[in-house]
């Protein structure tokens, strides 16, 4: 099957990864992804050399379009626990619009399935997971200034380092729920209890 004129290689990527993201790497084939892209199986091979090189262009994409731009509200923001709030309203929406049960994330899905075997694949999620570690970090700092509460450089570390499990724990979770509320109702809990860590000191009136 020749490729279609109007079939980039961004377009290529975009339908292969759905069905990555939908399967994973070990149950998608060569045809499945013949049938999702449109590309036959020696434009597949030319453009990528097989479906390993594929996934990782895949797996690459999805943090430029998904996990990049959930980062960068976290980097960006300027109150800490709304930019929390706003990281994990944005993989909640995309949860709700694929519908339930959800998608799960790509990276976490990986993670679990090829990461502990593949040396590069490894490392895309090692460097997103410390990404989003930093992320997190700051934006409990700036939680952690405006409330007037001190906290320890490590418990911060260690507080993103709880964020980043949660959070990929959650979208994992998705994968087997139908009702979107259950993650609703884990990003409120979640909040509630940062609130309480971060809650300003009160002064000791005895």
């Amino acid at each position: 099957m020749p490729r279609p004129r109007s079939k980039s290689r961004d377009e290529l990527i975009s339908s292969a990864m759905g069905v990555f993201w939908e399967n994973g790497f070990n149950a998608t084939s060569i045809e499945d992804l013949v049938v999702a892209t449109g590309v036959g199986r020696g434009g597949i091979y030319s453009d990528f050399g097989g479906k390993e090189d594929l996934f990782l262009a895949c797996l690459e994409a999805y943090r430029t379009r998904f996990a990049d731009p959930a980062i960068h509200i976290l980097r960006s923001g300027t109150n800490g626990l709304s930019s929390i709030e706003a990281y994990f309203d944005f993989f909640i929406a995309l949860h709700e619009k694929h519908g339930m049960p959800g998608p799960g994330c790509f990276i976490a899905n990986t993670m679990t399935e090829l990461a502990p075997h593949h040396t590069e694949v490894q490392r895309v999620v090692n460097e997103h997971s410390s990404d989003l570690k930093s992320a997190f970090a700051r934006s409990l700092m700036q939680a952690a200034r405006t409330s007037g509460e001190r906290i320890r450089k490590n418990e911060i570390s260690e507080m993103a380092e709880f964020l980043v499990t949660s959070s990929q724990g959650l979208w994992s979770y998705g994968k087997s729920i139908s009702d979107i509320r259950i993650l609703k109702q884990f990003k409120v809990t979640l909040l509630e209890l940062l609130r309480f860590r971060l809650r300003p000191p009160t002064l000791d009136r005895r």
